[in-house]
């Protein structure tokens, strides 16, 4: 017997965008018509994760120190942190967002990050985004900021293995106030945990978009390892209105 309730969300998501391009064709909506008027066109399921990332950034307003998220992607969390920045912190020059990503999508999986699942892009490459967007998305957003000429966001592109080394010794002194992870699986957590974890100004913010969400076990145990002979993970939480970010503590 068919379970009464289920129904076709793939379908739906379909149906609902389609509706969304014919009313912009119909009305000849510019890209800057939509835009500006963005959530009256957005998904419903879409507004949460902004939202919680808007908290998280008011977990860390007061603080000196810089953002660090870490799998840019397509720069939804990188850029929703640019513009909070810019817009509650715009004459302090010194509070940068850094996004690191290397533009090959998922790779190095090793055993700890579990089965494959095509289902959810947990393959060889998946979640692969455009350097060459996100450098110019860079570039418009930076163009933006309230004093021309100044860098708020910053790309740093490259696996992070090579390029946190760099990164470190080219900004001495750094202190993190938000440290978010998004890159799924276990290596890439592990090698940041181990970086960044100890610049995290104490009161700020880490979190994680995947931890305890199956089936990406990798970032989970990789963070559950760093803490292990650290006296013991900390207490995570999570905002109950949205699906991601899926854990956060304050250190």
């Amino acid at each position: 017997m068919p379970d009464q309730f289920s129904f076709d969300s793939a379908g739906r998501d379909r149906q609902y965008w389609q509706r969304v391009a014919q009313l912009q064709q119909q009305a000849k909506y510019s890209t800057e018509d939509m835009l500006r008027q963005f959530p009256a066109y957005v998904m419903r399921r879409d507004i949460p994760r902004f939202l919680a990332h808007y908290e998280l950034f008011k977990l860390v307003i007061d603080l000196p120190g810089c953002i660090v998220d870490l799998g840019v992607y397509r720069g939804a969390s990188f850029f929703t942190f640019s513009n909070l920045m810019e817009s509650f912190c715009p004459f302090d020059r010194s509070r940068k967002v850094f996004g690191f990503d290397h533009f090959a999508g998922l790779t190095q999986f090793t055993d700890k990050d579990g089965r494959k699942d095509d289902g959810v892009a947990k393959v060889e490459g998946g979640y692969k985004a455009t350097r060459e967007e996100i450098e110019t998305l860079v570039e418009i957003h930076n163009s933006d900021n309230m004093i021309p000429g100044t860098k708020r966001c910053v790309l740093v592109d490259g696996d992070i293995k090579d390029t946190l080394p760099r990164f470190l010794e080219q900004n001495p002194g750094l202190k993190i106030a938000l440290l978010h992870f998004d890159m799924d699986l276990y290596e890439p957590t592990k090698i940041a945990m181990e970086a960044l974890y100890p610049l995290v100004l104490k009161g700020g913010v880490v979190c994680f978009d995947e931890y305890g969400l199956v089936p990406w076990g990798g970032e989970t145990t990789a963070v559950d390892e760093y803490f292990a002979s650290r006296g013991g993970t900390p207490v995570i939480n999570k905002f109950h209105f949205a699906q991601t970010p899926h854990g956060y503590f304050i250190k």
